[in-house]
């Protein structure tokens, strides 16, 4: 069945490998929060503005059933000149487009994105979040139960683990592998005791297309999922994964760094997407990574 879709932060590494997914099957629209960002990807969007009446019309011109939401200021420590901002991304901006979607009465469901990072070293699904990032992300699910409850909008999150794959630009850990073993420069990490959970993006995008699928049928369903990899793999690990699927060197100072305030030593598992699993394992996924990330 296709869908009138709408997609938020479709111009990040996950946003982009997802619509380009979707709009095989699906009619999708853009909503930027900066200028131009829907001409990026060649889709038909708008540009967010504070105008939420003109959001609420545009939804409902184009009679959008689904919404997924991807936009995120991601901060891993904040500082005093960036709570506005990351309040107005995080909490702001989704709840703006639930109000758009509730005056525009066509919206049957919203997936949202979180983070692991909400249920830090905690046993369960007790909210405990690592910091003021995952507490936005949070903050915005509880504005979001008012919608569904009195709306009737189908609302649920899908939080994510550490995510992966070619043409990343991201800071994240195989980037800087990959940078360091060609640098051969000292690389100073933590200990190296924490455990990693990391997803490939094809097996992420596998992810939110099942659960869409699911949202707009009658398939009974939690308020939030996590795509897992089930497999929890120590740094040191990891590190030395990545050298012996590469062939490259690593030169690491472990304890050359403390750990984080806050670190997360355990990734919280949660309950996967009914249906869905991860197909490409880390051995398989930092090769991709390493033979197109420069394609």
């Amino acid at each position: 069945m296709i869908m009138k879709i709408l997609v938020t932060g479709a111009t990040g590494f996950i946003g982009t490998n997802l619509t380009r997914e979707l709009r095989k099957k699906h009619e999708l629209y853009i909503l930027g929060q900066f200028e131009g960002d829907p001409e990026k990807l060649g889709l038909p969007g708008i540009v967010m503005t504070d105008d939420i009446l003109h959001l609420a019309d545009y939804i409902k011109a184009n009679e959008i059933k689904g919404i997924i939401h991807l936009a995120s200021h991601y901060l891993t420590v904040h500082t005093p000149e960036q709570v506005k901002d990351l309040v107005s991304s995080n909490v702001y901006f989704g709840t703006a487009v639930l109000e758009a979607a509730s005056l525009a009465g066509c919206v049957k469901w919203f997936l949202n994105t979180g983070s692991i990072w909400q249920n830090y070293n905690v046993k369960g699904t007790a909210y405990n979040p690592v910091n003021l990032y995952a507490a936005t992300k949070q903050a915005f699910i509880d504005m979001a139960k008012y919608y569904s409850d009195v709306f009737g909008i189908r609302f649920c999150t899908l939080k994510l683990c550490d995510t992966y794959g070619p043409n990343d630009t991201r800071k994240k850990l195989f980037k800087l592998f990959k940078d360091y073993s060609e640098s051969g420069e000292v690389l100073k990490m933590s200990p190296g005791e924490q455990k990693i959970d990391l997803i490939y993006i094809t097996d992420i995008i596998a992810g939110f297309t099942q659960l869409a699928e699911l949202l707009s049928s009658d398939t009974e369903l939690e308020d939030e999922y996590v795509l897992t990899s089930g497999r929890q793999i120590p740094l040191k690990e990891l590190a030395q994964l990545f050298c012996e699927v590469s062939g490259r060197k690593l030169n690491i100072e472990w304890g050359g760094r403390p750990y984080r305030d806050r670190e997360v030593m355990v990734p919280w598992k949660g309950t996967p997407v009914p249906g869905w699993k991860a197909e490409v394992g880390i051995e398989k996924g930092i090769s991709f990574f390493l033979e197109l990330g420069d394609k």
